[in-house]
């Protein structure tokens, strides 16, 4: 077997892994010394991880530019190994609250040699397996800081327009599509910007970005986690009321507790952003609205449909060097648009949705033709994302 280098190309066509501390325990003292969990996991985010994961009855495994790895050098995790991970990771009630039913969303630290610190974002689920029940584990490593919108090859048109002063701003995609990466480039070009006297708050579950160093010359952020430093995204907006913010970040949108509190905080004058997962901007409004309270539907469509400014859908797709770029969908909300949602039933919003996207925005096809142009993508590429997108 093939033992990987700290040279990200060495694992390109690697189907196994070893590290140099492979003997160590995952877990020795939950909460306190986990020499192999950090060590493996400190070592994979070096070889530009996109995505680790842990079992029950597994073995350890990553993800990097689409392909998986997995650690065969030792024996997949047993239950006693996959338990210690879990109370590790979120304290000592971590299996409890699997048991009872809960998933687990948190953030992970590893503080490594030269002060530097790695974050991580931890979702942990219960899972059946034919040995009985399990946990597994899917973490996601966090950059430091958000790239710079000039590194995330921004559209003009979504450039121009998402510093609105009020309304609702809605980006999708799938897991891992980079969705908070975008809105945290954006943020961070606001607080940068030294005419932009923002005060921005933001809740999520949990928060990937901590963006507090950032020093800002005329703007403020503060950041709650959801259920952390709050209870839930109702609490939040009860008091975000009070605090006279000019932009609210909701975190992804998965719940109707979640979309209320959105619609909430764009009809209450404030520049509003979130996320969910959706495939285009078509779906994304039928998302929206399967999202919306049975007993309110009709009232919170049409609040939603009076808030809305821009929408934008983004998918990661390899380069021809076998990296990732982002391709993206996107639609200013004019105000026709928003007048035929409001008065439209949500069955129609997909369709609608698709007649704006030519009229006014530019749809996956146009951005197909412009990606392929610049040579981020090929033609193999392309062909991909179009049978996906039909």
């Amino acid at each position: 077997m093939r033992a990987l280098a700290d040279e990200p190309k060495a694992v390109d066509h690697a189907e196994s892994i070893e590290w140099s501390d492979n003997g160590a325990r995952w877990v020795v003292d939950s909460r306190r010394d986990a020499p192999g969990l950090d060590s493996f996991m400190s070592h994979v985010h070096r070889l530009g991880a996109e995505q680790i994961q842990f079992a029950t009855f597994q073995p350890a495994a990553f993800r990097r530019f689409g392909k998986n790895y997995k650690v065969t050098s030792r024996l997949p995790l047993d239950e006693r190994d996959a338990a210690g991970i879990v109370n590790h990771l979120y304290g000592a009630d971590g299996m409890a609250r699997l048991q009872s039913g809960q998933d687990i969303n948190v953030m992970y630290v590893i503080g490594v040699p030269r002060k530097e610190v790695l974050r991580f974002r931890v979702n942990i689920t219960p899972s059946v397996t034919s040995q009985g029940t399990g946990v597994h584990a899917v973490i996601r490593p966090v950059k430091d800081l958000p790239p710079p919108l000039e590194k995330q090859n921004l559209e003009p048109g979504i450039l121009a327009n998402f510093r609105m002063s009020k309304g609702l701003m809605i980006v999708s995609g799938a897991t891992g599509s980079g969705k908070s990466t975008l809105i945290g480039g954006m943020t961070m070009a606001k607080l940068m910007d030294p005419h932009g006297h923002h005060n921005i708050i933001e809740c999520a579950e949990p928060i990937e970005f901590l963006l507090d160093r950032v020093r800002s010359p005329t703007s403020t952020i503060t950041q709650s986690e959801i259920p952390r430093n709050l209870p839930s995204f109702d609490a939040f907006m009860e008091g975000a009321m009070r605090r006279q913010p000019t932009d609210i970040i909701v975190g992804e949108c998965r719940k109707p507790e979640h979309m209320r509190a959105t619609i909430h905080a764009a009809i209450s004058g404030h520049a509003t952003q979130t996320t969910l997962h959706a495939e285009t901007i078509s779906l994304t409004m039928q998302r929206v609205a399967s999202l919306l309270p049975p007993d309110q539907m009709k009232d919170q469509m049409i609040a939603l449909a009076q808030a809305l400014r821009l929408v934008i859908n983004q998918r990661l797709v390899p380069t021809p060097e076998g990296r990732w770029t982002p391709l993206r969908e996107f639609l200013v909300c004019d105000a026709e648009f928003r007048r035929r949602l409001a008065t439209a039933s949500a069955d129609d919003w997909p369709q609608i949705t698709i007649e704006a996207l030519e009229r006014t925005g530019q749809p996956y096809a146009r951005t197909i033709e412009i990606a392929l142009k610049e040579g981020r993508i090929d033609e193999e590429a392309a062909e991909m994302v179009r049978r996906e997108i039909e």
